[in-house]
Parts: C-alpha cells; structure tokens; sequence
C-alpha cells in the first residue's frame, strides 16, 4: 500500500484504447496528441488534465470496386468510457469526396479528427449536458 506522500507523487492518467480494423491493406497513420502510430490496437496512458486529439489519415487510396480499402474504428474507450459510437457525431471527417457524416468508417483518401478540447472529465461533463461544474 502506498504512503500518503507517494500517492501525492503520482502522476495521474487516463487509459486510452483504440482499437482499428483496417481492409485492404490500406494506407494509414493515426496521430494522438501530435505523436504518429501504425498499430491496429493502441493502449497508452495520457495526461489526465491535457486535452486530447486524435487524428486518423487514410491517403494513397486507389478507389477500386473489386477490393474495399478502408479503416475502420471498432472501439475507442477513454479511462474505460466508451466514447465511440456514443459521441461519434463529434468526429470531423474530411476527404476528398466531400462527405461529413458521423461514422467510424473512414473509407475515402481523408482525415478523421476527434478533438476533447479540454481535460476529459471536464468535457465529458459538459457534453452530457451535467450541469454547472465549478473547478
């Protein structure tokens, strides 16, 4: 068990699972807080007080009807709060077809934003229409 002074040294976090299908081997970098992974399965600890960005690029797609290309977001669930699809109408998707619809499915050359713009419990307060938080 921990002494009161080494729980005052811990730094506190947030879990952050992300978890992709890609189809047809398609060409993508998902980028959170300004840092770049290739994996399908992300579990990372964030900050629990800095907002959060997550961005997923598909490019280089070549749109042929034999094969599907695309990315697709199967969870994503923050401090074991599942934010998609729940909040998906937050997502911003621009791609070159000029479609922006709430989805998880990122299937054209484009880019996939999710941006909680402020510490996570603070947003998730506000987004659920909680009432007056004062901090």
């Amino acid at each position: 068990m921990k002494n009161y002074l080494e729980v005052l040294a811990t730094k506190p976090v947030l879990t952050f699972d992300l978890q992709i299908k890609s189809i047809g081997n398609p060409n993508f970098e998902i980028t959170i807080n300004e840092k770049c992974h290739t994996q399908s399965h992300l579990h990372l600890e964030l900050d629990l007080l800095q907002p959060i960005h997550l961005q997923i690029e598909l490019r280089n797609k070549i749109y042929n009807s034999l094969q599907e290309t695309a990315v697709i977001i199967q969870s994503l669930i923050i401090d074991g709060i599942d934010i998609l699809p729940k909040y998906d109408y937050l997502g911003n998707y621009i791609n070159d077809k000029n479609i922006n619809q709430p989805s998880s499915y990122i299937g054209y050359n484009g880019t996939w934003t999710f941006t909680i713009d402020r510490p996570f419990y603070l947003w998730l307060h506000k987004i659920e229409n909680q009432g007056w938080l004062l901090h």
